[in-house]
């Protein structure tokens, strides 16, 4: 049986829990106040979305501001209005977007056209000495400007005919912030420790132990069910199994299948989560001489048997995707792109074919990264062995040593794909601030149209000849899609979506 996030449900018991959708008014229902805390492996050290994009920072800071338009994750993906409640398309390159009014900031002050226009502007977004402008450039490169028509009017303008002008408005660092509290905070250092936006929960205090949100008791769309939201870190899985069983933590993140049995068994307790819109890869730096020639990243991709790994390692809970797509992306979605092809005898004459001699190719991981990093690992290097490629595996601490030069060759890596369009999955990983460790110029024009193209057919085609190319000139591997599950009491009515993010915005504690 294939499995899914809706299955995966099933046999794990989860019950399913309604989704406020954020263009509705909330009716408060059930218990006054109540208290959710959160056990992570890591805590963000700034709540500025545009300083930390990391799952961490995923986790915490959905909760704190809103966008002006968002995705109905956990239903069909489409566009719902959040602080914008209408917008329309002027033409290819412009969008314009009404405020709702009566928004306000957590200090109290009034959502106005002049926060939006500071939020995509200079000071946080388009100039490159800003801190923030790396960030802002994974999602938002397009936005050429967002200016004000009138009090409650705004207009994003496209520097190309833009097909997602507004899924970039839902993206990561489009977050809406307070333009005076960032300015009386002197910047992004100020502010990411005191931030100031409009969403469901506002800052309490941010330690390096732990975060305290409360409750917005004047959020537009309904007071929280839950009056306080508390992160606590707990780096390590034992730590965290402990602390759930034993009534420190309501809910932990980050929970291999193979312990799910200590939560189970307890009757006050339970597993929810399953697969989410993120893809587990294994990263190719062609700069190393023996992963120069394409014909040995396309052995080391054949020689691995994905569904094992899936199956053995994920208890088959995720997927092995036919390409690096998403069913998600609705009309670019290819159902019938082939399997990927576990073939070791393929891969032995591919590599016969290159000339490969047998020298050391290093490959670097972080353990903590990504759900059962090092068994994964373990598992590719023997089978890349079973084959006759030599593999040098180097556990490092973080990501400067996973990139540092020389000695790169092979890495572990996850592409995230926030946004249910190919240019926030395929082109964001792979497109040309990448080509210092891999470039194509093929696949860079195909990515151009798929950025600037109306045409759906267009953008498929694209698209279709970009993940050939992905194939054929391998940037990366693909392994399967990532699955996040989370050991949760079962008072606690929350319901993961299948993304990174969490949010608490309809959870309450029973």
């Amino acid at each position: 049986m294939r499995m899914n996030r809706r299955t995966a449900f099933k046999l794990l018991g989860a019950g399913a829990a309604g989704t406020m959708l954020l263009g509705a008014p909330r009716i408060v229902f059930g218990q006054d106040g109540g208290v959710i805390r959160v056990a992570l492996d890591e805590l963000p050290r700034s709540l500025d979305p545009l300083l930390y994009q990391t799952n961490p920072g995923y986790r915490v800071m959905r909760n704190i501001y809103d966008t002006l338009l968002t995705v109905d994750h956990a239903g069909d993906g489409s566009v719902l209005p959040a602080l914008a409640q209408s917008w329309e398309r002027i033409d290819g390159r412009t969008l314009e977007l009404t405020l709702r009014d009566n928004v306000l900031f957590h200090d109290g002050s009034p959502l106005t056209a002049e926060d939006v226009v500071f939020s995509f502007g200079p000071e946080r977004r388009t100039n490159e000495d800003s801190p923030g402008f790396g960030t802002a450039q994974q999602f938002l490169s397009t936005i050429e400007s967002v200016e004000a028509v009138d009090e409650r009017t705004v207009r994003v303008i496209s520097v190309v005919e833009d097909p997602t002008i507004e899924l970039r408005l839902t993206a990561w660092g489009s977050q809406i912030v307070s333009k005076a509290a960032f300015e009386a905070a002197g910047g992004f250092d100020g502010f990411g420790q005191a931030p100031v936006g409009t969403g469901p929960f506002k800052v309490q205090s941010l330690g390096p132990d732990a975060i305290a949100l409360v409750a917005f008791q004047d959020y537009w769309a309904g007071i929280p069910d839950v009056s306080q939201l508390t992160y606590r870190l707990a780096p390590e899985l034992s730590s965290r199994i402990a602390g759930l069983v034993g009534g420190d933590f309501d809910i932990i993140a980050d929970v291999p299948t193979d312990q799910f049995g200590p939560i189970q068994s307890n009757g006050n307790l339970e597993i929810v989560g399953g697969t989410v819109a993120s893809m587990r890869v294994v990263k190719f730096d062609t700069r190393n001489e023996q992963l120069k020639d394409p014909r040995v990243r396309r052995a080391l991709a054949m020689a691995i048997d994905r569904q094992a790994i899936v199956d053995a390692l994920w208890a088959g809970l995720v997927e092995v995707p036919h390409g690096h797509q998403l069913p998600a992306f609705g009309p670019l979605f290819d159902p019938d792109r082939p399997a990927y092809v576990y073939d070791p005898e393929g891969a032995k004459a591919l590599l016969a074919e290159a000339g490969y001699d047998g020298t050391p190719i290093p490959f670097r991981i972080r353990v903590a990264a990504y759900g059962p990093e090092l068994a994964t690992s373990q598992v590719l290097v023997s089978m890349w062995q079973a084959v006759g490629v030599n593999i040098d595996m180097q556990i490092v601490e973080n990501f400067g040593q996973m990139m540092a030069y020389p000695g790169t060759g092979i890495r572990s890596g996850v592409d995230p794909i926030l946004v249910s369009d190919p240019l926030f999955g395929l082109w964001r990983s792979y497109n040309e601030s990448e080509q210092e460790v891999w470039s194509n110029a093929t696949f860079y024009e195909h990515g151009r149209v798929l950025e600037s193209s109306l045409d759906p057919e267009e953008r498929k085609a694209a698209f279709n000849a970009m993940m050939d190319i992905f194939d054929e000139d391998p940037p990366a591997m693909l392994l399967h899609t990532m699955g996040v599950f989370y050991g949760k009491r079962k008072g606690v009515n929350w319901d993961p979506l299948p993304s990174v993010y969490m949010d608490f915005r309809d959870a309450s504690v029973a």
